[in-house]
């Protein structure tokens, strides 16, 4: 019996899913990697040995990126003794010797006396009474559970550069263990991911988050330097205001898209998941609406790496994903330059055609494949790339289903029947649209379409 590929291809989703993993999950790749599309391993958690053992379990499992999110000059509680409730009205101390220790003495520095203070992504609200050297003391406005190693925001807070020593030591270790993307936190101004690439140079990508008020400033400038971005909304929310968070969202993914940088939704998407085995009607409708605002990727935080249901978010997020992309339209942004004429062009064509079953782009770079993912068509779309190192990063990119080409690409000619045989592992009949860049010309460059039938 004939399977059939075009029935197989409705069911591709095209919103890709990230999961951080963690002790509830580590031992589950092969069952993730039905899901998931790149792994996030958080180096403000574990040490060299831990981080070696995550690099190869994932590897020995699959075939997908590793995202390392680099801790950046973040804030957090130190280690705990055992989980500590917190009631409004509650006198606390933050100190090395007594209450809750912190883990970085800059704490002490920055913090102000008749100020609020945040814990754990806002969900806990600090006023603080009184500074003394390394002490402050301070009243609980709203409560809840504090463990160990949560994230600590003072808004306002003024650093002057969001790339730590630490960072820089981790970004090694992370380059040594191969990873795809670096995750770069806390970014101020666009000199933090220049600081970052100069020493990444073309061994990964460097993503940007987005999560302080000082970035939302520098955006443009932030993007257009990144090769990617996280909308990290924990920090952010508090940063600006949770009021504010939803035009902050917005901005940043259309300023992403419109310069052709794929961006990630981060934070709480489905939270109530870490202990519950369904997700709330709002975490639903908060996923839906990034689906249909366009990010290239959601990212699941606690809900994967310590949650009680990692196998089931990354279903029901799939789920979410796939309903939801049924209603998705192309969205012909305007083009940069010839090349993006070109992916415009192509996408609309294939917009209006119901012939056209695939669009199979052709990079060594991964600049053709981005145009057209940008423009989110409603086809999926193929990535051919001889580049080896290429090929796992473009599993993040919107749409995009990677193919390692086995020999390289000398013409156009060759391009056009290696998508053609490429193209029968996904479809059965039916027209492609073939774009790419000719091997002959520029790197880089976008400038030919091609319709084939299979």
């Amino acid at each position: 019996m004939i399977k059939n590929f075009n029935f197989y291809i409705i069911f591709m989703k095209k919103t890709k899913i990230v999961a951080t993993i963690g002790p509830n999950s580590i031992d589950k790749i092969k069952e993730l990697d039905k899901y998931v599309d790149v792994y996030r391993i958080n180096f403000s958690h574990g040490d060299r040995k831990s981080h070696e053992e995550y690099f190869k379990i994932i590897r020995e499992n699959s075939e997908k990126p590793i995202l390392v999110d680099l801790p950046g000059p973040k804030l957090r509680i130190g280690n705990l003794k055992e989980k500590i409730l917190l009631k409004p009205g509650d006198k606390i101390i933050f100190s090395q010797d007594e209450g809750i220790p912190v883990e970085d003495l800059l704490f002490y520095k920055v913090v102000r006396e008749n100020t609020e203070i945040y814990l754990d992504d806002g969900n806990i609200k600090v006023h603080i009474d009184k500074i003394d050297n390394n002490k402050a003391e301070g009243t609980v406005l709203t409560g809840g559970i504090l463990t160990s190693r949560k994230g600590i925001n003072i808004p306002d807070i003024n650093l002057d550069t969001g790339v730590t020593q630490r960072d820089l030591e981790l970004l090694k270790e992370a380059l040594d263990l191969g990873a795809d993307f670096i995750g770069v936190s806390f970014v101020l101004s666009k000199e933090d991911i220049i600081k970052v690439k100069e020493i990444v140079k073309d061994k990964a990508w460097v993503i940007a988050k987005i999560e302080t008020k000082k970035a939302l400033d520098d955006l443009e400038n932030i993007i257009r330097v990144s090769d990617g971005v996280i909308v990290a909304r924990g920090d952010l929310g508090v940063d600006i205001g949770f009021s504010n968070l939803i035009f902050a969202q917005k901005r940043i993914i259309k300023t992403s898209r419109l310069y052709g940088k794929p961006v990630i939704l981060a934070t709480q998407v489905l939270k109530s998941m870490v202990n519950n085995a369904i997700p709330t009607r709002a975490e639903v409708i908060d996923a839906s609406v990034s689906v249909l605002e366009g990010v290239d990727a959601i990212m699941l935080s606690d809900e994967t790496a310590i949650g009680n249901y990692p196998i089931d978010s990354v279903k029901i997020l799939e789920e979410i994903i796939l309903n939801v992309e049924k209603e998705i339209k192309p969205e012909l942004l305007s083009p940069n330059n010839i090349d993006d004429s070109i992916a415009v062009g192509a996408v609309s064509t294939s917009e209006f055609d119901n012939d056209i079953k695939l669009i199979v782009v052709h990079s060594r770079t991964g600049n053709s494949i981005i145009r057209v993912s940008r423009l989110r068509p409603k086809q999926i779309i193929i990535g051919i790339t001889p580049n080896k190192e290429l090929y796992r990063k473009l599993y993040l990119l919107y749409g995009v289903y990677p193919e390692l080409e086995s020999v390289e690409s000398k013409d156009i000619l060759d391009i056009i029947n290696n998508s053609k045989l490429i193209a029968k592992k996904y479809i059965n009949d039916g027209y492609i649209l073939i774009l790419g860049g000719d091997p002959k010309s520029e790197i880089g460059r976008t400038d030919f379409i091609k319709i084939e039938k299979i």
